[in-house]
């Protein structure tokens, strides 16, 4: 038998693996941290979040992974994901984002996140020309296609 925790973490696997973006509520709530390189902090709604969110992020990220490191089940039963993004920007330079992201689910969705990401860590790694070691490009952010 899985636990709560454990079905959580599939749901947000199987989303971010695939971009499927039926797996996210209707009336999701979206938010991320300043410094994202996007118009604003939050974005209510999958229409939205597919509309708005994801192509303003992809004009500077054009590809990326997500590499969870963690999963760890919060008291309130909301799920803290840690990991990095490994990113090219726009420019064809790579480098590695380190995040954590809080997931809220309800009824076999997800229904809220709230995304804090370090994105001033991609700059340095450019200020010589060179990507930092052991990153590579990825696949394309998650809720989009192409």
């Amino acid at each position: 038998m899985t636990t709560a925790a454990e079905r959580g973490e599939a749901l947000i696997r199987r989303w971010m693996e695939s971009g499927d973006h039926s797996l996210l509520a209707e009336d999701i709530a979206w938010r991320v941290s300043p410094g994202y390189p996007v118009p604003r902090t939050e974005w209510r709604g999958r229409a939205e979040v597919e509309g708005a969110f994801f192509p303003a992020l992809r004009c500077h990220f054009p590809q990326w992974r997500i590499a969870v490191d963690s999963f760890t089940p919060l008291a309130d039963g909301r799920l803290l994901a840690i990991g990095a993004y490994d990113a090219r920007d726009s420019a064809g330079r790579t480098g590695r984002i380190p995040f954590l992201h809080v997931w809220t689910l309800g009824d076999g969705t997800i229904v809220g996140v709230e995304a804090v990401a370090d994105f001033a860590a991609f700059a340095p790694l450019h200020a010589s020309g060179t990507a930092a070691p052991g990153t590579k490009g990825g696949d394309a952010v998650p809720g989009t296609r192409g």
